[in-house]
C-alpha cells in the first residue's frame, strides 16, 4: 500500500469514527439511563465494526491484520489484558490505603455496587473499549505497522487517538491532556506486542470500569495518589515487564508481518 493510499484510509477511518460518535451523541444526548447507554454503545460498536469490515474488504486484508483472531485466542487475550491491569491496580490501591495516601469508603451498599458492575462492564465495553480499540489499535495501528516500523505505528495511533478525543470533547482538562496520550501509548504497546486487539480491549475495559465504579459508588480521599500509583504506574510497569518476557523477540524497528 502506498503512503498516499495509507493516508486516505486513515483519513476515512478517523472521519467515520468522528461521525459515528458525534451522530450518536446528537441522537441520544448527554443524559440517559443505563438501558439507553447500552443501546448507544451497541449502535457505536456495530457502526465501527461495519466501517472496519468495509475498509478491510476494500484492501483485501484479513481480520487478523486488525488484530482480531479466533474466538478462544481473543478470549485469552482479553482476560490477559484485564488481569495485567487489574491485579497490580488492586495491589496499588491496597498500598495507597495502607500507607495512608488514600482512603476509600462506600457511597452505596455492597449489594448495590455488585449489581451495578455487570451493566457497567458491558457499557464500557460497547461504548469505549470495543469500538475504540478495533478502530484505532486494531485497524489504524495494524495498517500503519504493515507499511512502517512498529514504533511509528505506535506513535501515530496515539496521536490520532488524542486528536479523536479532542474532537469529541473528551479533553476538557489538563489532567485529560496528560492521561489520554499516555493511555494511547499503553494500549498501543499492548497491541504491538500481543498482536491481538482484544488484549487492548481487556486493559481498556478493566481500567475504565474501575474508574467509573470508583466515581459512582465510592468516596476517595487522595484520589491523585490512587490514580497515579494504582491505576497508571504499577499496571503499566507490570504490562511492560510481562509482555516483554512473553515476547522477547519483538522488534520495534520492524514492520508487522504481512
Amino acid at each position: 500500500m502506498s503512503w498516499s493510499t495509507l493516508a486516505l484510509r486513515l483519513a476515512i477511518a478517523m472521519a467515520a469514527l468522528f461521525g459515528i460518535w458525534r451522530g450518536t451523541l446528537l441522537l441520544f444526548g448527554a443524559a440517559h439511563n443505563p438501558a439507553t447507554h447500552l443501546l448507544q454503545g451497541a449502535l457505536i460498536s456495530a457502526a465501527v465494526l461495519a466501517v472496519v469490515a468495509l475498509l478491510l474488504r476494500c484492501d483485501r486484508l484479513r481480520w487478523s491484520d486488525a488484530g482480531h483472531h479466533a474466538f478462544v485466542a481473543n478470549l485469552r487475550a482479553f482476560l490477559l489484558g484485564a488481569t495485567l491491569w487489574l491485579l497490580p491496580a488492586l495491589a496499588g490501591a491496597a498500598v495507597c490505603v495502607l500507607l495512608g495516601w488514600s482512603s476509600i469508603s462506600l457511597l452505596s451498599s455492597p449489594g448495590a455496587m455488585l449489581t451495578a458492575i455487570p451493566p457497567l462492564v458491558l457499557g464500557v465495553f460497547l461504548l469505549e473499549a470495543f469500538p475504540e480499540e478495533l478502530a484505532l489499535r486494531g485497524y489504524v495501528q495494524g495498517l500503519v505497522a504493515r507499511r512502517a516500523a512498529q514504533w511509528i505505528a505506535l506513535l501515530l495511533q496515539a496521536a490520532l487517538f488524542t486528536g479523536f478525543a479532542w474532537t469529541v470533547g473528551a479533553l476538557d482538562s489538563a489532567q485529560q491532556w496528560m492521561f489520554i496520550p499516555c493511555l494511547g501509548l499503553i494500549l498501543g504497546y499492548v497491541r504491538a506486542l500481543t498482536g491481538n486487539v482484544w488484549a487492548c480491549m481487556g486493559v481498556h475495559t478493566a481500567w475504565m470500569t474501575t474508574a467509573q465504579l470508583l466515581s459512582a459508588h465510592l468516596a476517595v480521599d487522595g484520589l491523585q495518589a490512587l490514580q497515579f500509583l494504582a491505576f497508571a504506574l504499577l499496571p503499566s510497569a507490570t504490562i511492560g515487564a510481562m509482555l516483554g518476557v512473553l515476547h522477547p523477540d519483538f522488534r520495534w524497528q520492524r514492520a508487522a508481518l504481512a
